[in-house]
């Protein structure tokens, strides 16, 4: 599982961590960004920039919680904290303690076990030694630049080093370890590092729990960390804090070199390749300005006011007295390197031209290289369609073209007249169809007023009103129309649209009809009447009859009556 999490939701092709990203480890799958896990170093720059807030890292407070309960936990935190916490060191130790933890230490004592290891390293060596504390610089180097993976320190970072230490110390203890990085969360399951570290939360994450958890730790009292003094390991958070702790000397010369960012780190790591630098030591952090800039923090302090505090809280805790003797620690610092790097093979030049001439670059010229998808230019594009990791529609000119075009061909084809004015009903774009309907003298020409074809009335009202007219019947003599036409104002763009449908015909039919139903009307009143007049004739005739049948049997009865007697 990736430790970067995206909410599909709020993803709204901007292709900005896309563009952000230096390493590509991003790619675009139906409109949605995924991270790349072969290629991702987890720095978290893409959780920052991202405007839609899409992107987020998997949350551990629930895995910690539940350690709480059942376990005895330790706590490791990062020398950075000052430059998350607005509150003393000692009541975020209280605090600490209230959420559980039996025993809070400083990961800077592990940092001085390994600034001992670096300077013994640089005594033994001749060529160029890469520190390795920053778990994505290591990342960088074993993905994308494995020919470097010889000047990589071959030791343990200091997070690694602490826990070994805090599980020798604490038996049967769990370690958290509590920091600004995300890519920690990674290298606790790198095989270097298993079994000595068993959470990595940010301090971010801690923050939330202690909100969670209803502390309020500026109002709790002060306790000290559970480990000895230490000295200038506190100040490896920030750019040259690795140099003082190890105590490099960098003065004006090149043999130590101190790298932050991660394009810094890359335009480096290349110039070392090529042999255009030659440094004994590079201390490389791929967060600009050092952990203090790490995404899990989040801080109103700029990048300077957050090394301020790191640094003066580190000339606050020297002492002489009460220094731990590093040199009665006995741990395993060893570490052993991977090269990760996915091999691809590359695109031919039939099939970038290809992928290109499916966007609409057929030529040199047509590439624009506006960065727009994300990528420099449109061949690295056109490389990143071939692995799968971009997506053809992803060419905003192109599909920009693409739109118009379909806007053109949707206007030009349609049924109806569309006539396009400014403010000052100057007309600006006409179809065919208006073209077909009011240009009886072919003179219709853009910059011409509308008043001059048609009475520019309900434009001018839709424009002074900013309201739309729907479908209103208007009769156009002079033409012979009758039309119903819709018009509606883009104020923003200062224009008037009009749509206008020509009902002539339908209109005519319904007269003709109206006209129709009027006459069989009349017809049947008349057919009617004549019916009603014979039907009482007949009446009349009827009535007569039976009265004479009537008389005729009575006189049959009195003759029958009367042969009887």
């Amino acid at each position: 599982m990736s430790i970067i999490t995206l909410s599909q939701s709020e993803c709204k092709d901007c292709y900005r961590c896309v563009r952000d990203c230096s390493v590509k480890a991003i790619k675009i799958n139906n409109g949605q960004a995924e991270v790349v896990k072969e290629k991702c170093i987890n720095c978290g720059h893409c959780i920052k920039i991202c405007p839609q807030n899409a992107k987020g890292i998997n949350n551990h407070l629930e895995k910690l919680k539940n350690l709480l309960k059942k376990e005895k936990i330790v706590a490791s935190i990062a020398p950075s904290f000052p430059a998350a916490f607005d509150f003393a060191a000692g009541k975020l130790i209280k605090g600490l303690k209230e959420l559980g933890f039996v025993a809070v230490e400083e990961t800077s004592v592990g940092a001085e076990i390994i600034a001992r290891k670096y300077n013994q390293l640089l005594e033994e060596r001749n060529e160029t030694l890469i520190s390795a504390c920053c778990p994505s610089v290591v990342s960088l180097i074993e993905k994308h630049y494995p020919d470097l993976i010889p000047y990589l320190s071959p030791t343990i970072s200091p997070m690694i080093a602490h826990a070994k230490m805090l599980k020798d110390k604490y038996k049967d203890s769990k370690v958290v370890f509590i920091g600004p990085c995300i890519a920690k969360i990674s290298e606790i399951d790198w095989e270097s590092s298993l079994g000595s570290v068993d959470l990595a939360i940010t301090f971010d994450e801690l923050d939330a729990l202690f909100k969670i958890e209803d502390i309020d730790c500026k109002s709790l009292a002060e306790e000290d960390f559970d480990n000895g003094h230490i000295e200038w390991s506190r100040a490896f958070p920030v750019q040259n804090g690795i140099l003082k702790a190890a105590d490099i000397k960098m003065g004006l010369n090149t043999e130590a070199l101190s790298i932050s960012g991660l394009d810094e780190c890359i335009t480096a790591f290349e110039s070392l390749l090529k042999g255009e630098i030659t440094p004994k030591f590079i201390e490389a952090m791929v967060c600009s300005g050092g952990c203090i800039n790490g995404p899990g923090i989040t801080s109103d302090q700029g990048i300077n006011s957050r090394k301020e505090s790191v640094i003066r809280y580190t000339q606050k805790g020297i002492k002489n007295e009460g220094l731990i003797d590093i040199d009665q620690i006995n741990i395993d610092t060893d570490r052993h390197y991977t090269n990760r790097k996915v091999k691809e093979v590359p695109p031919t030049e039939s099939q970038i031209k290809l992928i290109l001439s499916q966007i609409g670059k057929f030529s040199k010229d047509d590439e624009l290289d506006c960065g727009g998808c994300g990528y420099d230019t449109c061949r690295q594009k056109a490389i990143a369609v071939y692995h799968g990791l971009a997506e053809l529609k992803m060419c905003i000119p192109y599909m920009k073209g693409k739109m118009e075009s379909l806007a053109d061909i949707v206007v030009e084809s349609s049924p109806n007249a569309i006539i396009v004015v400014d403010k000052d009903m100057k007309i600006q774009k006409f179809n065919p169809k208006a073209d077909e309907l009011f240009n009886r003298n072919n003179e219709i020409t853009i910059g011409h007023k509308l008043y001059r074809y048609i009475d520019p009335k309900d434009f001018l009202d839709a424009w002074i009103n900013k309201k739309a007219i729907s479908k209103k019947r208007v009769e156009y003599q002079q033409y012979s129309l009758i039309c119903e036409q819709s018009i509606f104002p883009l104020v923003d763009y200062e224009l008037v649209i009009g749509i206008i449908a020509d009902v002539t015909e339908q209109e005519n039919h319904k007269e003709k009809i109206a006209k129709m139903k009027e006459t069989t009307l009349d017809k049947a009143s008349q057919v009617i009447n004549k019916q009603m007049k014979v039907a009482q004739e007949i009446a009349g005739l009827l009535g007569e009859s039976t009265a004479e049948t009537k008389s005729i049997l009575y006189e049959v009865r009195q003759l029958m009556q009367e042969e009887e007697r």
